[in-house]
């Protein structure tokens, strides 16, 4: 969850590749194997995250549609939940044993244990602490009673968790592709299975424990044949006393607040609104944002596979680096933003195409709202991304923090006048400022910015393509095509898009 579809990802920049920093110099010997290597986590990540990303897509559509707005917005709530307990009763360990434990792999059979006792007990402690949530959230009992189902998952994503640890920390991750592809395949199926026999949100998180038991032992089953856990010194650690367990904990604090603030980032708006609003009105909001999110998952997994290479060529061909990094943010808002312009002109139709009953008219202009996002936090990702390769971190987390802050303070206000619009407006203006915080930190920094005299063509091009799919008189298929022609005719007439930038792009990437 982002092992399976209620799990957030278990990577991140500091995780995706262990010695980023140190990439492998294209003079050494084991250049190309570590290329290839590189090369092959990289599409593992990115072919875990669309699948992930369109499996969840799909059943929430099923959900939304069988169960309405309310059923929807219950098992939103109950995921969002999920998400945040799960980072909780990691500790922070994961992102701390991939970066150590990629370096000293003699250790992993010990740290292995610790981190599958700790992380056990840590659920079971999260479990019982979401069980008192429940006694005092305004929720409707079919809610409560799915929180704690659907807690009861914590303890086998544990397992889960420590197991897929040592597979990134041994740069294995087609291990980690192959378990959550599995099991998220298995989530649909049996979800699919339960909404046709008319099962409920329950039934629903009971699939959830199903599965995450199959994930828990298909790990164990795949640690055991990788030799992950076999060294030579095997014999002398059995003689070593293990790893102090509050050291550890105490080593894996600002990783644990990392990972904590980044689930925060894509759940906190649900977790709020869910009980400011209630499900229904959090049903709406979620109908309109899960075509958002998987823009902006596909922007979290953009910088992620582009982070090991900027983190390489920071250091080995500077000129090159600051070239590809401002190429990346055009590349990434010239894709974004046409999707933007046309989706906010033909909102009501998509939504129609995708959801039934007349309740998802009121998520049109929640959707017309929230799409915008989808560039502005393609911005906010790539400050927060740039700024951890030039080694201040501690700006990535103020621009972290600028978003999770002015969404506490706006959602509250704003969906208390405009209920679920409210929100999207909070959730929009939250990620702007944090977008504009983080250009400015960039800019401190003296980093690699997009080139302004693209800015012009971009805003023309976005401005005729949004009057187009919205004022035209046509049918709205053809507005959506009439507005992405307009759109690319200008960018390419522009320079926007340039056959020379596509070759330093395609070299960077194969250097």
């Amino acid at each position: 969850m982002n092992l399976q579809i209620g799990r957030p990802a278990p990577k991140s920049p500091e995780t995706a590749s262990p010695q980023s920093a140190n990439f492998a110099h294209s003079g050494s010997p084991g250049a190309h194997r570590t290329d290839r290597r590189v090369l092959l986590n990289t599409s593992a990540l990115a072919g875990s995250s669309l699948w992930r990303i369109g499996i969840s897509f799909v059943l929430q559509i099923l959900i939304a549609n069988r169960l309405g707005e309310v059923g929807l917005g219950q098992y939103a709530t109950a995921l969002a939940y999920l998400n945040v307990a799960q980072i909780l009763s990691g500790l922070g360990l994961p992102m701390l044993l991939v970066r150590d434990l990629a370096r000293t792999p003699a250790k992993r059979r010990r740290y292995f244990r610790a981190a599958l006792l700790v992380q056990f007990l840590a659920a079971l402690l999260v479990w019982a602490g979401l069980i008192g949530l429940t006694l005092i959230l305004p929720y409707q009992p079919i809610t409560r009673l799915t929180l704690i189902v659907i807690g009861g998952s914590l303890p086998l994503f544990a397992v889960t968790s420590a197991c897929e640890t040592m597979f990134q920390a041994g740069e294995r991750m087609e291990l980690v592709m192959g378990v959550e592809m599995t099991i998220n395949t298995l989530i649909v199926a049996s979800s699919i299975l339960i909404l046709w026999r008319g099962g409920t949100v329950v039934h629903l998180a009971g699939v959830l424990i199903g599965t995450q038991t199959i994930s828990a032992l298909l790990c164990l089953f795949l640690l055991g044949r990788s030799g992950l856990l076999e060294t030579t010194e095997q014999a002398s650690e059995r003689r070593n006393q293990g790893p102090n367990i509050w050291l550890l904990m105490r080593r894996s604090a600002p990783f644990y607040g990392l990972a904590l603030a980044n689930v925060l980032l894509q759940r906190l708006d649900i977790l709020l609104l869910s009980v400011l609003a209630g499900e229904a009105v959090t049903g709406i909001y979620s109908a309109a944002y899960l075509m958002v999110r998987v823009l902006i998952i596909l922007s979290q997994t953009y910088w992620q596979s582009l982070y090991p290479t900027f983190s390489r060529l920071r250091h080995q061909a500077h000129g090159q680096y600051r070239r590809l990094a401002a190429l990346s943010l055009r590349y990434g808002l010239m894709l974004l933003l046409p999707v933007a312009a046309v989706s906010t002109g033909t909102a009501g139709s998509l939504l129609a195409l995708i959801y039934s009953g007349e309740t998802y008219r009121a998520s049109v202009a929640v959707f017309q709202v929230l799409i915008w996002a989808a560039p502005l936090f393609m911005i906010s990702t790539y400050a927060v991304n740039l700024l951890l390769v030039e080694r201040l971190p501690a700006r990535s987390l103020l621009i972290v923090g600028i978003h999770l802050g002015t969404l506490v303070l706006l959602l509250p206000l704003l969906a208390g006048q405009w209920q679920a619009l409210g929100a999207a407006m909070a959730m929009t203006l939250s990620i702007a400022l944090s977008a504009v915080t983080g250009l400015v930190l960039v800019h401190k920094a003296r980093a690699p910015l997009a080139e302004g005299r693209h800015i012009p063509a971009l805003t023309a091009a976005t401005g005729l393509a949004l009057l187009a799919a919205y004022y035209l008189p046509l049918p709205w298929p053809v507005r959506l095509v009439v507005g992405g022609l307009l759109y690319g005719s200008i960018i390419l007439w522009r320079g926007v898009l340039s056959t020379a930038d596509l070759q330093l792009f395609r070299k960077a990437l194969q250097r």
